[in-house]
């Protein structure tokens, strides 16, 4: 067994943000730092010119008057821009507004104002809706990424150029000063500004970085979007304060990214389940379509690596050589998932391939990360212990141990933006942080995530069920895409019975009625549904059986992290009866 922790780089030690850009060019100088596609190949940009771009745009910030504190926004894709504008406004002394891009024109006026924003940077196409919205009365200007401009917009070649005509003297900055405001992403319905300090984002990223053994020959994938706090932490300064390399993957087609793994020798990407369980499901379609004969050596090749991992042995990384190749994954040692609960199995799979798939926690409030599973010693049904510096307990437990998650540690946020109220009800003096979650600890501090302490559903006959327990396992049905389950009020008022909805696997339902002289009615999906769904709940416990379900046409509103919106489909359940009609 590899012995990962040997490979560990040595401390760099935590300063703040504003410092990086200078320190890294310093290191890695014409190493490559990002690289994006143009459509015939990869444009490539070192940590030295990064540098430059970081400090000009720093210079036209502090021209245009901004001081300590101020707030400026950032509202793009994945780019290299992005991340320029992120450490640029740091050097400068502000602070930091990434905005999620798939919100509704509502929802980034919101963030934009409620944040006071000076001024925006960001891409044309999002510039348009904010240009088309009533004017925002405290965003001064904004400063477009593209060579075509909206409309007043300050074109961000002429930023670096003025910026860069004269050196300019930029403020000292300390770790206890606020360096960013998230907004968080809103599956409750609310979103509010999360304040993190210069010293929580770069103590996570030191934390990370003694976990994962990553240098300057590391490639990582940049897949999910920037503006969260896993990627921006995770896949942008993670990498970059280890002096990696970021591919900014061109689409989140499954060609696209494998090409990006090819092309630019990928070793690391980090990604919610959905997708990697999707990749799980695409690597065993390819297998069957090859035919039983070949179905049948994968199988037997991998029962021989479950049974070497009984005796420590890792045989996966040489007998899938060949798959891994053949699959696009030839230079990938590390996938890392998080955002929510990964299906065990998917894990399995990946490291039977010989790729460490390992998932975390964490939230927004931490900056983000408080465990992960570290490659010396992965626990799939976990997400691994506390990262380093980060303290976790469990309270109000039940018999089984299972109660709401707290964590403590140098990453937890200052408090929600003009909030004080919701910071209260999360945050109490002594520094431990209530996520709202509920969990378990296990051997050696491993946590097990349960679900969310707010989704608990209360049986007429008292017991508690967890949403996300039964959702993964109807999650794995052939024929459900994906469900939601909720409660549904009983006739007495007492307690609720358990619900769901869910969305078909279309493709599997054609394939079952492939051949067959009809087309498929809604009723006849309704039963193929019904005989899985009793199928799948034959292991489970009286008390967590759904009681009724609805299919629903379209796939469910998501949060820009692949979450389900709960709360759009709260009211769902009211008016079902037990065949699933209104």
């Amino acid at each position: 067994m590899d012995n990962y922790e040997s490979n560990l780089r040595p401390d760099k030690g935590i300063f703040p943000l504003n410092e990086l850009a200078d320190r890294q060019a310093e290191e890695f100088g014409s190493n490559p730092v990002m690289r994006t596609w143009n459509g015939s190949g990869y444009s490539e940009i070192t940590y030295t010119e990064f540098r430059a771009n970081v400090n000009a745009i720093a210079g036209w910030l502090v021209k245009e008057g901004i001081k300590k504190g101020d707030r400026v926004a950032i509202l793009s894709e994945n780019r290299p821009e992005w991340a320029a504008a992120y450490l640029g406004i740091q050097v400068a002394g502000g602070v930091v507004v990434p905005v999620d891009s798939m919100m509704p024109p509502t929802g980034l006026r919101h963030i934009i104002s409620d944040s006071e924003a000076r001024i925006l940077l960001g891409s044309s196409k999002f510039l348009k809706d904010i240009a088309e919205m009533e004017k925002i009365t405290t965003l001064e200007k904004s400063v477009c990424f593209d060579e075509e401009c909206v409309e007043d917009s300050i074109p961000f070649d002429m930023v670096l150029q003025i910026g860069n005509e004269k050196k300019h003297k930029f403020p000292k900055r300390d770790l206890d000063e606020l360096a960013a405001i998230l907004y968080t992403s809103g599956t409750t319905g609310h979103s509010k500004g999360v304040m993190l300090t210069q010293n929580n984002i770069m103590s996570n990223v030191a934390a990370a970085s003694q976990i994962f053994p990553i240098d300057e020959n590391d490639v990582f994938l940049s897949v999910l979007p920037i503006h969260h706090s896993l990627e921006c932490t995770a896949g942008f300064l993670l990498p970059f304060y280890c002096g990696c390399s970021i591919t900014y993957s061109h689409s989140m087609k499954s060609n696209d990214l494998i090409a990006d793994i090819k092309n630019t020798g990928v070793t690391l990407m980090i990604g919610v389940p959905l997708l990697f369980e999707k990749m799980h499901a695409g690597i065993l379609r390819g297998i069957r379509k090859k035919g039983k004969r070949t179905q049948a050596l994968f199988n037997t090749m991998f029962g021989v690596v479950g049974s070497g991992e009984k005796l420590g042995l890792e045989l996966g990384t040489k007998i899938f050589k060949g798959l891994r190749e053949k699959a696009g994954f030839a230079t990938v040692k590390f996938f890392v998932s998080g955002g929510g609960p990964l299906d065990p199995s998917t894990a399995v799979f990946f490291n039977r391939l010989g790729i460490k798939l390992m998932q975390g926690y964490g939230l927004t409030e931490t900056s983000p990360v408080t465990h992960v599973n570290p490659p010396w010693r992965v626990s799939h049904e976990t997400v691994g212990p506390p990262v380093p510096e980060v303290e976790c307990k469990i309270i109000d437990a039940n018999q089984k141990g299972v109660g709401e998650i707290l964590v403590r540690g140098p990453n937890i946020f200052k408090g929600y933006f003009n909030n004080q109220e919701a910071t209260d009800e999360v945050l109490e003096e002594n520094g431990w942080f209530h996520t709202g979650d509920l969990g378990i600890i296990k051997e050696d501090n491993y946590l097990q995530i349960m679900g969310r302490k707010k989704n608990l559903l209360v049986t007429g006959g008292g017991k508690n069920v967890y949403p996300e327990e039964i959702e993964f396992h109807l999650n794995r049905g052939r024929y459900i895409s994906e469900s939601l389950v909720l409660g549904m009020q009983r006739d007495s008022g007492y307690g609720e019975d358990v619900a769901a909805l869910i969305y078909p696997d279309y493709e599997q339902i054609d394939l079952h009625f492939e051949g067959s002289d009809k087309k498929a009615t809604p009723d006849d999906v309704y039963n193929l549904i019904k005989s899985e769904v009793n199928e799948i709940q034959k292991d489970l416990e009286d008390f967590k059986r759904i009681r009724s379900f609805r299919v629903v046409e379209d796939e469910f509103q998501k949060t820009s992290t692949r979450k389900i919106k709960r709360f759009l489909y709260s009211g769902d359940m009211v008016k079902m009866d037990n065949n699933g009609k209104y």
